[in-house]
């Protein structure tokens, strides 16, 4: 029983750790994004897409944006682990992670200008979007919410879990609905709008696990 105890200790702690992680770094993501929109005013935000952030003179700002979002959930998907015990809850975690790589990719490679069709793309422009495309959060968020509302330690949260999750999933499909066919943006698609939107619901989502995570660590110690 003690060799038990002492195993899953350093587990709690571990958890708790990187919940803080993932408070801490999605926090500082958020406020990265809300300082480029003041520092890179050119980049209209209602149809140019945050990437493009990384192609003015506080480029680096984005791409360090894109590392704390990409750490962020790799932390949630670290933390919530323990909690998870049912196939759907699993999945979930796969595509968490799955995301957390195409965002890594999309931080490491430049987007091209919005204004750049399919066929003129870079290399690194293309390798971008690839990564942009991996990232399905808000099916991870309802999968793992699901299985973690089964929890007793999860039902507190149960309610804001689903809604925040539930969003996500509905600014997926109305920021996908507003791509082109024809791949040409401009001021009438917008975009960059929804697709701020969606990246907001994401964030709030994983913040959100990340403090009740950090609240079971807290009280486990």
């Amino acid at each position: 029983m003690a060799k038990q105890s002492a195993v899953v200790k350093p587990v709690e702690v571990a958890g708790f750790t990187f919940a803080l992680v993932s408070i801490f770094s999605g926090t500082l993501f958020v406020l990265l994004i809300c300082s480029l929109h003041f520092l890179q005013p050119e980049f209209d935000p209602t149809w140019r897409f945050i990437s493009e952030y990384a192609l003015g003179n506080f480029g680096w700002m984005m791409h360090l944006a894109f590392g704390l979002l990409a750490i962020t959930q790799f932390s949630v998907a670290i933390t919530i682990f323990p909690h998870i015990h049912t196939v759907m809850g699993y999945i979930g975690l796969i595509i968490l992670g799955i995301s957390a790589i195409g965002v890594l990719i999309a931080a490491i490679f430049v987007t091209d200008p919005i204004s750049v069709s399919p066929d003129q793309a870079t290399f690194n422009g293309r390798l971008h979007s690839i990564g942009a495309m991996l990232d399905y959060t808000p099916i991870a968020a309802l999968l793992i919410s699901l299985s973690l509302c089964r929890l007793d330690a999860w039902r507190p949260v149960k309610r804001v879990l689903l809604t925040s999750s539930v969003i996500a999933i509905v600014a997926m499909l109305v920021f996908v609905l507003q791509i082109p066919q024809d791949g040409q943006f401009g001021p009438e698609v917008l975009a960059g709008l929804f697709g701020r939107f969606l990246i907001l619901a994401d964030i709030a989502w994983l913040i959100i696990v990340g403090i009740h995570s950090a609240k079971l660590g807290a009280s486990n110690k």
